[in-house]
């Protein structure tokens, strides 16, 4: 095992932070930056490959970090303690950071009955990391998103899903006729497939809308709402009921509620 030592902000550790920060560093090499016991395990649980890790002195480090040192292939890093709480995002240094390798992600569905969940414009980091996390904890299949976006790779977003952004099958679509497209493929396999959008003025409360055969479930941007090209597109439009003097949900909150409703109605079945 190799070990380079780095004691100052040399070439590697200023690549490593860029990996971190900037989104378009992150496209451009197709890697991206994790820290978090719970991230690093699941991210090497479902086969997401390891690029890079950095600690600050091995010998001290956990039985836990050691292991990951020890056991998979990766380009390994002694930083100083100045250089890794640099690095690092948590009150309590990280013992351990990685840098992954970004993969194709398959459009398969583990369910014979699928939710998949549509983002338009997600954009913020922390809706959208919670949004993932409530849909691997709510059974949906993939997670599609569109339009000038959070960075789904973006640290904060991978950190704020706890684990959950490596188990669900994501996808960007770079425009409607992509959309379009995807979804006719979908229709293919599943022709009962319903596309149900979300929306502050619907008539039908969620409680009424049948939920229980495949679902696209179709979310909107935190201020915009839904683009009025989905509108047009979906099967039903639905709301929840909040009281008067609130305005809407959060973008999260409303998602957690319509991915609950969707599997307590499959329950009850």
């Amino acid at each position: 095992m190799k070990i380079l030592k780095i004691s100052k902000e040399n070439g590697i550790f200023q690549q490593i932070l860029s990996i971190k920060e900037n989104r378009n560093k992150r496209k451009v090499l197709k890697k991206f930056f994790v820290e978090g016991v719970q991230n690093i395990n699941d991210a090497l649980n479902y086969d997401w490959e390891i690029d890079s890790l950095f600690f600050t002195d091995f010998n001290n480090l956990s039985g836990w970090a050691k292991n990951i040192v020890n056991n998979y292939s990766a380009n390994n890093y002694e930083l100083t303690l100045p250089l890794m709480q640099k690095l690092s995002d948590k009150t309590d240094t990280s013992e351990l950071v990685a840098i992954f390798k970004m993969k194709e992600q398959e459009i398969t569905m583990k369910h014979k009955n699928p939710i998949l969940l549509f983002l338009d414009r997600p954009s913020k980091k922390g809706n959208f990391g919670n949004i993932i996390r409530s849909a691997d904890a709510f059974n949906v299949d993939l997670i599609l998103y569109s339009g000038h976006s959070v960075d789904i790779y973006d640290h904060e977003v991978i950190s704020t899903s706890m684990g959950s952004f490596f188990k669900i099958p994501f996808k960007f679509l770079s425009s409607n006729l992509e959309f379009e497209s995807l979804v006719e493929n979908i229709k293919t396999k599943f022709p009962n497939l319903k596309i149900i959008a979300t929306s502050l003025q619907a008539q039908k409360a969620i409680e009424k809308q049948d939920f229980t055969s495949p679902i696209l479930l179709l979310m909107g941007n935190e201020r915009a709402g839904l683009g009025k090209h989905f509108y047009g597109l979906s099967d039903s439009l639905v709301k929840i009921d909040i009281n008067e003097n609130i305005d809407s949900l959060n973008l999260a909150c409303a998602t957690s509620i319509f991915l609950y409703e969707i599997n307590r109605q499959r329950k009850d079945k």
